[in-house]
């Protein structure tokens, strides 16, 4: 049976990819015209819808995508749901909405964890999540994880004051007109944008209380995935692909946004955003867009559990699922064929048997040599990794940065080099114990190796709380962006820390561009960049110091 299964599969694969590329042709002539509820401005949080549009995933799977910019006051819900969009990116409160009785089908989760966190002034005396009490608090329509958070964590919403939330992080300023005491945001963007203008804070996060919720998901109407399941399907590919695109190549989604969606956007918060939305997709232990129908009801009897959902709700419709039945046509070319190759199969398994034979001989010296290669590549990974962070170590650092620095003297091009280093990370340690101090290190090397893609760069622990980034053919401004960017991202953990000034781990970092026209040798490299960061360390820390000096 199981080989009946196989050559099944072997006659439907083919068929099935003729018959979806004559779709596509033919839909291509005529694009259905799409409608997208955003659920905020543009920005990377939609990268895969710009990926899409851009690189014609879209127009392939025969869809004419409008995209509509959202803002604090829309709900994509309700846009959808009254019939004033196809499909909606929405939060978790989707499920809420569907308990209420909207007819809507969440279709793809594309954040498996929600960015959701509460950012609060942190002069004001806001030291926990209890103290939101008595305070004002923005909160945008779409954000009821928030709301579960603080009953959870036993805050009385009555005694806080929920006003709409205009989208301004100035708004957390004291001298603001419309001054407010904490706000929802997202950790991709409102904490770096308040470590731009200066403003301190706290940052609260459901996560700390177990409501890990699912993020950015996309969704439609009932209505729309019983009547055109296959739209529905094509729309959730595309978008699929376009985030595959979007987050291989995100400094051109960069670029792009600022040139057709948002140019008056700052570049490098736009960059900061790209470099911690990645993490939000787990895409190296599930594919982009996965749900699961056990979390989704693990979320909605969380906000049962706090009261927001009151009746018993049953999922089933609240899931799209995609099984379209075979055209009668198909099943019986299917059955055909199959009749056909069934009446051969006991030659082929005749062939088979002999075939096996020798084949497992070749196999056993396989195996052997297989294991060897296992072994020797083993030994060559832990003689350049550091166990603990998982990173390139010293020596590998040191030999990479030579051949680096060999090649951008043969071909003339820039070498940067970042020393990042771990802000009041002894004081850290004696307050939270050593091996708290191993896992904060271990978070900071998972930032630091998620935004070292290209290829060519190197991060590597430097030494203690230490870390360096080897960056080739990157000039002095790109560098001062992206170390920034590390910077953000690192703060953006919002890892506690009650004895460092910032009340979260941060990092400073010291930077140095070797210029084609710098006669620098490769110690000068690591001292001047070494140097940079002891600057930095000196005037407040938490900040990047460029090397500006040249040597002719």
């Amino acid at each position: 049976m199981a080989w009946l299964s196989l050559i099944a599969l072997m006659v439907l694969v083919p068929l099935s990819s003729a018959l979806a590329t004559q779709q596509t042709r033919d839909g291509a002539e005529t694009l259905i015209p799409v409608r997208v509820q955003l659920k905020w401005y543009h920005a990377f949080q939609f990268a895969g819808f710009y990926a899409a549009q851009a690189k014609g995933y879209f127009a392939d799977a025969g869809l004419a995508v409008e995209l509509l910019e959202g803002d604090p006051s829309i709900d994509p819900a309700t846009v959808v749901a009254e019939g004033n969009a196809d499909f909606g990116i929405g939060t978790s409160s989707l499920v809420i909405n569907y308990a209420k009785g909207l007819p809507l089908v969440a279709i793809a989760s594309f954040f498996q964890h929600s960015p959701f966190v509460i950012l609060a002034r942190r002069d004001t005396g806001i030291k926990s999540v209890a103290d939101l009490e008595g305070r004002t608090v923005m909160l945008e329509p779409h954000s009821d994880e928030i709301l579960a958070y603080l009953i959870t964590a036993g805050v009385d919403l009555d005694k806080i004051t929920f006003v709409p939330h205009s989208g301004r992080i100035g708004d957390l300023a004291m001298d603001a007109p419309r001054r407010v005491d904490a706000m929802t945001s997202y950790l991709s963007t409102e904490p770096f944008l308040a470590t731009r203008v200066d403003i301190p804070f706290e940052t609260f996060d459901p996560k700390n209380l177990g409501i890990d919720f699912y993020g950015d998901t996309l969704f439609t109407t009932r209505a729309l995935a019983d009547q055109d399941p296959a739209r529905v399907k094509a729309m959730r590919d595309a978008l699929i692909k376009g985030w595959q695109y979007a987050l291989a190549h995100s400094d051109e989604i960069v670029s792009l946004i600022r040139e057709t969606r948002s140019p008056h956007m700052d570049r490098v918060a736009l960059g900061v955003e790209a470099q911690i939305i990645p993490a939000l997709f787990n895409a190296d232990i599930v594919d982009i867009g996965y749900m699961s129908a056990k979390r989704w009801r693990l979320i909605a009897d969380t906000f049962t559990l706090v009261g927001m959902i009151t009746e018993p709700v049953s999922l089933e419709a609240f899931l799209f699922q995609d099984s379209d039945p075979l055209p009668h046509w198909v099943e019986q070319i299917l059955v055909t064929g199959l009749v056909a190759l069934v009446l051969s199969l006991g030659f082929i398994l005749h062939i088979i048997q002999i075939n096996g034979k020798l084949k497992r001989s070749f196999e056993a010296l396989g195996l052997r040599q297989h294991q060897l290669e296992m072994a020797n590549g083993e030994l060559a990974r832990l003689s350049t990794t550091d166990a603990l962070t998982g990173l390139a170590n010293r020596r590998h650092f040191d030999e990479h940065l030579a051949g680096k620095y060999t090649r951008s003297r043969q071909l003339g091009l820039p070498l940067t080099l970042i020393i990042i280093d771990v802000d009041f990370f002894k004081s850290y340690n004696d307050l939270y114990g050593h091996q708290a101090g191993d896992s904060r290190l271990r978070d900071i090397a998972g930032v630091l190796a998620r935004m070292s893609g290209r290829e060519g760069d190197l991060a590597a622990r430097y030494g203690g709380e230490e870390f360096a980034l080897v960056r080739p053919d990157f000039g002095e401004d790109d560098a001062l962006r992206h170390a920034q960017a590390v910077l953000a991202a690192i703060h953006a953990l919002a890892l506690p820390h009650e004895a460092s000034p910032f009340g979260v781990l941060t990092a400073t970092a010291g930077v140095k561009t070797l210029q084609p026209e710098d006669a620098l040798s490769v110690n000068d490299l690591i001292a001047r960049a070494d140097a940079a960061l002891y600057r930095a360390k000196r005037t407040g820390r938490h900040r990047v110091e460029i090397d500006g000096e040249r040597n002719q």
